[in-house]
């Protein structure tokens, strides 16, 4: 019998975590019955009861594995350590405010069945305001445009990951993973499902624009050559304007500035040309790695 690793990342969830075990539980005792299943809480270091309620619910039942950080180690690393931590044969990821539906397990573990490696959740709809969705939207374009996989638009961490995708994360030390990146990366036949998502009905979510916006930074670094491709093109036209500027001024003997002046422009010359190579070298070491 196959084993499924049920990962739930949380941060002060104590309004939801009991709803989302017995909801994940029925799912399994009524539709998933020829699978085994197994939940890991990976806990933000909580300061509600979280943490009091996931280990009564461990003295209940073994089939419940519970992960506490002593910091808060931000959501996509809370992720990578449950993978990290999952014996079964495909781990789910979803969150413990329910917005993702369990219901979607079943499709999932379809899609996994007929060779799909990665099966993910695409939101078809949500309910958000414009700006929200335009920001989400300019972010996936702006990942698409610069990073050598491209990503499936309004595709969450909601997915479900093979055996051999989870051991591919087995080495990753990274304090600040991109979960989703290194997702697709070690994906050999990815598999979307549409779904809508829905709001939260309990408990106030942890993100908030001030970590979504650190969240997509994060992205960009990690899996794009974004912030260096302006990097450098910033320090090429520094030195192409340095350059034409000091032409122009020795062409006129000097006049526009004096000795000392002029060298200091030449310095900055020098260190912005060589920034852009410094640039360029670190972008080829760190995506050919």
């Amino acid at each position: 019998m196959k084993t499924i690793s049920i990962c739930i990342p949380i941060l002060n969830e104590e309004e939801n975590i009991l709803n989302t075990y017995n909801k994940v539980k029925k799912i399994f005792h009524e539709k998933l019955k020829d699978y085994n299943y197994e939940f890991i809480f990976t806990d933000n270091h909580s300061t509600d009861n979280s943490e009091e309620i996931i280990n009564q619910l461990c003295r209940e039942d073994k089939k419940v594995k519970y992960i506490r950080f002593k910091n808060n180690l931000d959501y996509d690393k809370s992720i990578l350590e449950g993978y990290k931590h999952a014996s079964g044969d495909a781990a789910i990821v979803i969150d413990c405010d329910l917005q993702d539906p369990p219901e979607l397990f079943e499709n999932f573990i379809k899609k996994w069945e007929q060779g799909n490696d990665v099966v993910y959740g695409v939101v078809q709809s949500r309910k958000e305001n414009i700006f929200v969705s335009f920001l989400r939207k300019t972010f996936y374009v702006i990942m698409n445009l610069n990073a050598d996989i491209k990503y499936p638009l309004n595709a969450h961490d909601f997915r479900l990951v093979d055996r051999k995708v989870i051991d591919g994360f087995k080495d990753n030390s990274n304090l600040y993973p991109y979960v989703r990146g290194l997702t697709f990366a070690l994906a050999n036949k990815p598999a979307g499902i549409e779904y809508n998502r829905e709001t939260r009905k309990k408990g106030k979510s942890k993100l908030g624009f001030y970590n979504t916006f650190t969240y997509a930074i994060n992205a960009l670094i990690e899996e794009t050559f974004f912030f260096t491709k302006i990097f450098r093109r910033i320090s090429l036209f520094l030195v192409f304007s340095g350059v034409i500027f000091s032409l122009i001024n020795f062409l006129n003997g000097f006049q526009f500035l004096d000795f000392y002046k002029n060298f200091v422009i030449f310095v900055l010359i020098f260190i912005c040309a060589f920034l852009a190579i410094i640039g360029e070298y670190v972008t080829r070491i760190y995506f050919q790695l």
